[in-house]
């Protein structure tokens, strides 16, 4: 209690440098929250969008997947009905989709085929709805009509505006067979999206049917996206399906060649997610450390301050019998102290902003286009908040007000009583 006396002693008596303290501690841990919502809101919403997009858990062809950047439209599942309905029965298993995705040259009927190269997206339309939720994205025209869906397709905002298309538009587009023969389809543009986010905008969205023509695939896939409860989980339902896909009697009933098997991916095992997601931790890491790390440097730079000026004080209380111990107790309890309060306000300060900028979000606006088209982004960031964000930042700003202060106490403990006393400080 006589630590903790004179540590709020000390406080006040200094209100300028008590109040700098406080307020370097207030900066750091604010900056914190909002740091750490910002990262949870762009990084938060690309891992969603990323396992949205390619499952929480594929099933493809062990050749395919090796050889997934050549395209190899040979290497598909034949014929996906029954292992649908076993993937379905999986504990944990949510949603099961076919897809195809198919690299086109695209261009607007009347117009030469150019060079604009697009991706037919063909899965059932309640993958389109459900997973993607394209029927909330329309910006222009409506939603596949109940009976000529086959001929119509949807189109990414950002591909339209380049190939020149609007609503009731015909789109033609060029792609190939399994067996490498030519195949061109033509669509009528029911509708065009905006979906804020730079992969899903230059593609075409179709039903399964006919993407299965393109590809001369009529019963099958090049791939099953596999969803659980949460993409979080995607390893151990990964596990599940892997189990699932390895029996006997599934490999006879695709009618696959012989020697050939299946292999179960989840979404964060494969590139280039692996690597997004590395590079992710990293930049989470670097930013937490250079805010605490300015924080500790302010708080450091105070309290040796603080040693300095009472040097002499320090002397008196060494020879009136605190020890080296309760000297450093003295001021690491001071910065604590007043950490707490710095702390507290910058916490709440932090989650004010953050709460308030989660409905305003950040429009990446022309700079999107910059982004590569191979990932998920979405055009407007928005922060998410939660409140262990707040709980961490408070944590990590007394952590620092700790570390800061431990030099300068250690530092004070070493003043011998005589030599204090003799500088008259």
């Amino acid at each position: 209690m006589l630590i903790i006396r004179l540590a709020l002693r000390n406080a006040s008596r200094n209100t300028r440098r008590t109040a700098l303290t406080m307020l370097t501690v207030l900066l750091g841990t604010m900056l914190l929250t909002l740091g750490m919502s910002w990262v949870e809101g762009i990084f938060g919403s690309f891992q969603i969008e990323a396992a949205r997009s390619t499952g929480h858990v594929r099933v493809v062809t062990q050749t395919f997947a090796e050889r997934e950047m050549l395209q190899p439209l040979h290497e598909n599942l034949p014929v996906t009905a029954g292992l649908e309905d076993t993937l379905r029965a999986l504990p944990g298993v949510t949603e099961v989709h076919p897809r195809l995705n198919l690299g086109v040259l695209a261009a607007k009927d009347g117009e030469e085929l150019g060079e604009t190269v697009s991706m037919v997206v063909a899965a059932p339309l309640a993958f389109h709805r459900q997973i993607l939720g394209l029927d909330q994205r329309i910006a222009q025209g409506g939603w596949f009509s109940a009976e000529d869906f086959g001929k119509e397709a949807l189109v990414g905002r950002a591909l339209a505006s380049e190939l020149g298309l609007g609503v009731g538009d015909r789109l033609i587009v060029l792609g190939r067979t399994q067996d490498g023969s030519m195949s061109d389809l033509l669509f009528q543009v029911v509708g065009i999206t905006d979906t804020g986010n730079t992969l899903y905008d230059r593609q075409i969205f179709v039903d399964l049917e006919r993407g299965r023509w393109i590809a001369d695939i009529p019963e099958g896939a090049l791939e099953l996206l596999v969803y659980g409860e949460d993409h979080k989980e995607a390893t151990e339902l990964q596990a599940v399906v892997q189990q699932a896909i390895s029996g006997p009697e599934v490999l006879a009933s695709l009618s696959l060649p012989e020697g050939a098997g299946l292999v179960a991916q989840a979404w964060n095992q494969r590139e280039p997610w692996t690597s997004a997601l590395v590079l992710v931790d990293a930049i989470a890491a670097i930013i937490v450390g250079c805010i605490v790390f300015i924080t500790a440097l302010g708080v450091l730079n105070t309290m040796l301050m603080s040693v300095l000026e009472r040097t002499g004080e320090i002397g008196v209380l060494r020879a009136m019998g605190l020890s080296t111990l309760g000297v450093v107790a003295l001021f690491v309890v001071e910065a604590l102290l007043i950490s707490i309060v710095g702390g507290a306000l910058g916490s709440g300060i932090g989650s004010v902003l953050s709460i308030a900028l989660e409905g305003v979000g950040l429009d990446l606006g022309g700079a999107a286009r910059n982004l590569p088209d191979t990932m998920p982004v979405n055009r407007i960031l928005h922060p998410i908040w939660a409140p262990s964000q707040a709980l961490k930042s408070f944590l990590l700003g007394l952590s620092v007000a700790l570390v800061g202060s431990s030099s300068p106490a250690l530092r004070a403990a070493q003043i011998q009583p005589v030599q204090a006393m003799r500088a008259r400080r």
